[in-house]
């Protein structure tokens, strides 16, 4: 029977993930070309173990030379140590001269009813790389140049309204400099020539805001989708001459059920296209019911930690034609670590114990206790030595 059971987790070019829960010396691999191009999705409730499976597949990657890029929501794995491979930190800076104008757009707040904001900022957009490619632009701050545009065609408004219009985007992009004076930086590189395939890329997203993280998303995925079609249709050599295994942290946010941000309408194409030109998808989420359900849908293999409430189990079981009522009823029972996992990337829908990963990230939950023992030993000593050093100033008189 186990020699039976071997033989059927026993997959080609795999990656172990675990061992099977009622047999611990059956491992369980899944098939590494069929989980990128198919693409994934780890769904959990909070604390269920989705940090740990994601950096035992990080890891596994790792071992095989691959190259994924992690969108850290939470800087989780900024610091992290991996036994295959090392973290290639990406800060989260994007050249503005390489963006397109919607994206620009969503930075500047320019909201879809402002129509005459819109037509202004658009036409100091056009200008602005117009005048970059001519030579004419005489400053490299993008931003700069379009403050320029924008006070020319101020001084140039026929009426009052006019005029006011302007104004209301060149305040407009006084406060995206002063609010993205760390992201837009005119002498950085594009963000796909930094990623280093065998590492885990981990684009550092923790320090900002959603607004932030969605236009970064869709900008990323966005070139990517467009350099490898440009790579593989035209054989260019500039171009993303590799897979990419894009791992969407937080993906409730990215890929919103009840939303339409730029992230989730590239997340989606990558999702349907991204199969033909090598760059593939794993959704993390602790909310599988708040996921766009066409997106989730596309994920053909799935790894479903403990899942407690009803709504994120329908969700999930509508997108996926292998989740049966028998299976969704086990999902509740299920320990740390514990996971189903079903799909392509394995002959038969599997329940695993997740192998617990070797190195170092921050995720998981933290030493509360710990953390304010620490603190009350330091406010002590801080104490202690205030009192010592005023006993130090009387001991003088």
């Amino acid at each position: 029977m186990i020699f039976l059971l071997k033989e059927i987790f026993d997959i080609e070019n795999s990656l172990k993930l675990g061992h099977l829960i009622n047999q611990e010396n059956v491992d369980v691999g899944i098939d590494i070309n069929k989980m990128v191009s198919r693409h994934l999705a780890i769904l959990a409730m909070t604390g269920a173990g989705k940090s740990n499976t994601v950096s035992v597949i990080i890891d596994g990657l790792l071992e095989h030379n691959g190259c994924m890029l992690i969108f850290d929501m939470h800087s989780e794995y900024v610091d992290a140590e991996f036994t295959n491979g090392e973290v290639n930190i990406i800060k989260p800076m994007v050249n503005p001269k390489n963006m397109e104008f919607s994206e620009m757009k969503k930075l500047a707040n320019i909201p879809p009813n402002a129509a005459l904001q819109e037509r202004y900022f658009r036409k100091a957009f056009n200008t602005a790389n117009d005048r970059i490619k001519d030579g004419t632009a005489g400053t490299t701050d993008f931003i700069e140049l379009l403050k320029i545009i924008l006070e020319e065609m101020y001084g140039e408004g026929e009426n009052a309204n006019e005029k006011n219009k302007i104004m209301d985007v060149l305040n407009k992009i006084e406060d995206l400099n002063i609010k993205y004076d760390r992201l837009l930086n005119t002498n950085v590189s594009k963000i796909l020539k930094q990623i280093e395939p065998g590492k885990a890329n981990v684009l550092d997203l923790g320090q900002v805001d959603e607004n932030t993280a969605e236009v970064l998303v869709a900008h990323i995925l966005r070139t990517a989708l467009k350099s490898r079609k440009d790579y593989v249709k035209n054989e260019n050599k500039e171009a993303l001459s590799y897979p990419v295994f894009f791992v969407i942290e937080e993906a409730h946010i990215l890929a919103p059920q009840n939303r339409n941000p730029q992230s989730k309408y590239w997340i989606t194409r990558i999702a349907r296209e991204g199969r033909k030109f090598g760059l593939g998808l794993c959704l993390v989420s602790q909310s599988p019911k708040s996921v766009d359900g066409e997106t989730l849908s596309q994920a053909n293999n799935m790894i479903i930690l403990r899942l407690v409430e009803p709504k994120d189990q329908r969700h999930v079981q509508s997108a996926s034609e292998s989740l049966s009522e028998d299976l969704v009823n086990q999902l509740p029972s299920l320990n740390i670590g514990e996971a189903l996992v079903l799909g392509l990337m394995t002959k038969i829908p599997t329940l695993v114990k997740i192998d617990e990963f070797k190195g170092r990230q921050r995720g998981g939950d933290m030493d509360i206790l710990g953390q304010w023992k620490s603190q009350k030993e330091n406010d002590e000593k801080e104490l202690k030595k205030q009192e010592e050093e005023f006993d130090d100033i009387l001991g003088g008189y």
